[in-house]
């Protein structure tokens, strides 16, 4: 009964998406165009190396030094893994596909077992603070203190959000323990590490090409569909469209960023293992957009935090490529002394 149901979903999906490319031939190629721009420019800069690095950090061991300062915020989630860290901080960092890229290198070395890693998804599954901060934030919202807030918001979420479903999921047994490194696991070599990147990286622009597509086509279409569209299928041009609204633009963004796409959902489920559930990572969506406005509210209350009056308006997102060493160092400190202190807080 499923399979024949889900089979016709995808038949739907399939004859909507040749429907939208002859109903809207203009909009569905300005959208790849787009998408291409974004593909070959900002993105290759900010995702194709943290592929690289993700993986190097998972198989060597590197993650687990360089992570230790957030063992307490995967203690959150429930895994005290030492590979957790390094995986939350590639996803502090990096974005949402070098942190499950690295979750899912961490599972193949043994550093990780699926459990652990599906416990750990719904915690570091965010934008970077490259998009954040500098393409929603200073580009789209026009202040880049809005932007710094939007992604300490996103990130606080997060982990909230994989410290409730720890608190309510039980574990199973023995689901902690890491297992031993699999025997079939080739050795780490750069060039097959490279090559990998590079596979992987043209698998995520596939995704980010097709559901802009679907976006601009259903936007032409309609409309009244633009903005929900663009929002529920990915982030990118969901944060552009919310910019737009005026007064509401920075409450749009933040609901698209704390959703974050199904582009970016499915391209989590395309890099993790089969083994890796991503039930835990749809649960947690579900309580990091009540969580994540809250919190941008919260932030918004402090000192020269005032909400944006108005968005910026452009034609096309300013894609700015490296973030101010103060608005990440701040972003990043702010959000270990918060999970610090509700760490201890959890364990007293």
């Amino acid at each position: 009964m499923y399979r024949g149901w889900k089979q016709g979903l995808y038949a739907l999906l399939g004859a909507g998406t040749a429907a939208l490319v002859f109903a809207a031939p203009g909009s569905c190629a300005d959208a790849l165009a787009a998408g291409l721009a974004l593909c070959g420019g900002p993105l290759l800069l900010s995702l194709f190396p943290f592929l690289i690095v993700s993986t190097l950090l998972a198989r060597s061991g590197g993650g687990e030094l360089l992570g230790a300062l957030l063992r307490p915020a995967a203690r959150l989630a429930g895994v005290r893994a030492d590979s957790a860290g390094g995986v939350l901080l590639l996803g502090l960092a990096g974005g949402f596909a070098p942190a499950a890229n690295a979750a899912a290198q961490a599972v193949r070395a043994g550093r990780l077992t699926p459990a652990e890693a599906a416990r750990l998804l719904p915690a570091c599954i965010c934008s970077g603070p490259s998009f954040v901060i500098l393409t929603v934030g200073r580009g789209m919202l026009g202040s880049a203190g809005a932007g710094v807030r939007l992604f300490a918001a996103q990130a606080l979420a997060g982990l909230l959000s994989a410290a409730v479903l720890a608190r309510f999921t039980p574990q199973r047994p023995g689901s902690g323990t890491p297992p031993a490194p699999p025997a079939a696991l080739p050795p780490l070599r750069l060039d097959a590490v490279i090559a990998d990147a590079a596979l992987t990286y043209c698998r995520l622009c596939g995704f980010i090409l097709y559901f802009r597509l679907l976006a601009g086509g259903l936007g032409a279409v309609s409309p009244r569909l633009a903005l929900p569209a663009a929002m529920a299928l990915e982030v990118c041009s969901g944060c552009d469209l919310a910019a737009r609204a005026g007064r509401w633009a920075p409450w749009l963004c933040c609901a698209a960023v704390s959703w974050q796409g199904a582009s970016a959902l499915l391209q989590v489920r395309a890099i993790c293992p089969t083994e890796v559930s991503c039930r835990p990572l749809m649960a947690a969506r579900l309580l990091h957009l009540p969580l994540s406005l809250g919190l941008f509210r919260l932030l918004l209350a402090l000192p020269g935090g005032a909400a944006p009056a108005a968005a910026v308006l452009h034609t096309a997102p300013v894609l700015l490529r490296r973030v101010p060493p103060d608005c990440a160092v701040l972003a990043f400190l702010g959000c270990c002394f918060i999970v610090c202190q509700l760490n201890r807080a959890l364990e007293a």
